[in-house]
């Protein structure tokens, strides 16, 4: 992205302006932590850094079109379901409008991601290096906050940081944990202490938000990466290094639980959130029996029935983002959310195994993404930032994978 013509732009001048913009997303990614009030100053900053990327000539490579298709099929079936809400139903909630509005924003967020880090492959990483800032921030907050009782950083008792759900906290962490996890696996405790260091903090964020989605979610995907890594180490003594790697681990969460759960106030509120179905989920209107009877009504509202609308009907809710889906973007919303969620999880799949400069970030977003599309199950993520950022990241590896191999293959018919 450049602010002058090629023809007039001295190279110094490209890489000013360059290093400019890689400073403005780095910014805006390490304040995507602090969402106490909405519109946060990350969705302002993405927004404006989107909008005059975009103008300036942002180009959309072709592998990026089944992203653009869907996503914006998904936001036209929300605004569609938007037609069948009174202006004034749910707004103790949240105005319907809004709520559209809000995914139409983080629509242009992760087409700006994917197209600006496939345009400039060295932004992925400036990404994760802010994501990791951003996490480390917000986790020292949710901790101070937890220890301190500061209502500002906590809710019902349970670490939140800068977020306004512990909910939200909690999976937030995920994603730089797992990088930091894989770079230990990978190179070793004794190299990168550092990182095992920022992990434990990020841990402990985890554990105190009490989120049972953040729990499952940290340790489904610490699972899959030692698989994915497993898979891809060929050596017998790299398979054994990484099993060992994996018994220090174990042990170490065991000795980082253990010193938190001496505190009492900690150890009764873990024993109270460590269960797995709670009152609300398994009572008659608990959480479970409103999915199966949310799916069952929106087999009868084609075009859904707008945002904040299932919680007049079911008191709370759906938990449950493809119920979601369908109540709020309706059938078409639905079917291009699980089209998008399949085709990506299936497009990078190949990347976690090939020898490219990508495949560290890839394994790990494959695995925290394909996490959080199971945690979808039981909690709400469509207006998740960071999935959104998942999602940019992973579109834009997608595509840089689709030009190496366009590349191999006109090398390939060249004339030697």
């Amino acid at each position: 992205m450049t602010l002058t013509s090629g023809a007039s732009a001295s190279p110094a001048d490209r890489i000013s302006v360059e290093r400019l913009g890689d400073a403005v997303l780095f910014l805006t990614v390490a304040s995507s932590s602090i969402v106490l009030i909405e519109p946060a100053p990350y969705d302002v900053l993405l927004s404006l850094h989107a909008l005059v990327a975009f103008a300036l000539g942002l180009a959309l490579p072709r592998a990026m079109a089944p992203l653009v298709v869907l996503i914006l099929l998904y936001d036209v079936g929300g605004l569609l379901s938007v037609t069948q809400v009174r202006w004034w139903e749910g707004a103790e909630h949240g105005h319907p409008f809004v709520f559209v509005a809000i995914s139409v924003m983080l629509m242009v967020h992760v087409i700006f991601l994917a197209a600006t880090c496939a345009e400039k492959p060295h932004r992925l990483d400036l990404i994760v290096k802010a994501t990791i800032v951003a996490a480390v921030i917000t986790a020292l907050l949710g901790i101070a906050g937890f220890a301190l009782d500061l209502e500002i950083f906590t809710l019902y008792g349970r670490a939140k940081g800068g977020f306004k759900d512990p909910n939200v906290f909690g999976p937030f962490l995920v994603l730089p944990l797992i990088f930091l996890a894989r770079r230990m696996m990978v190179g070793g405790l004794v190299r990168h202490w550092r990182e095992a260091l920022w992990a434990a903090l990020l841990l402990a964020g985890i554990f105190l938000s009490m989120s049972r989605a953040a729990w499952g979610l940290t340790a489904g995907a610490l699972v899959m990466l030692g698989l994915v890594l497993f898979v891809d180490e060929r050596s017998a003594r790299g398979r054994l290094r990484l099993a060992l790697m994996g018994l220090l681990g174990v042990a170490a969460v065991i000795l980082l639980l253990a010193a938190v759960l001496s505190f009492d106030g900690v150890r009764n509120l873990f024993g109270e959130r460590a269960q797995l179905v709670q009152n609300y989920d398994g009572e008659r209107l608990g959480r479970f029996a409103r999915h199966l009877l949310g799916f069952l009504r929106a087999a009868e509202l084609p075009l859904g029935d707008g945002p904040y609308q299932f919680a007049h009907v079911f008191t709370e809710d759906p938990h449950n983002i493809f119920l979601k889906s369908l109540m709020v973007y309706g059938w078409l919303g639905f079917v291009a959310y699980t089209a998008l969620a399949v085709w990506t999880i299936t497009a990078l799949f190949r990347s976690m195994f090939l020898p490219r400069p990508w495949k560290p970030l890839a394994q790990v977003v494959w695995v925290t993404l394909a996490g959080h599309m199971v945690v979808g199950w039981i909690i709400d993520t469509d207006h998740w930032r960071h999935f959104f950022l998942l999602w940019g990241l992973a579109w834009a590896m997608i595509a840089l994978e689709k030009c190496h191999a366009a590349r191999r293959r006109r090398a390939a018919v060249l004339p030697a």
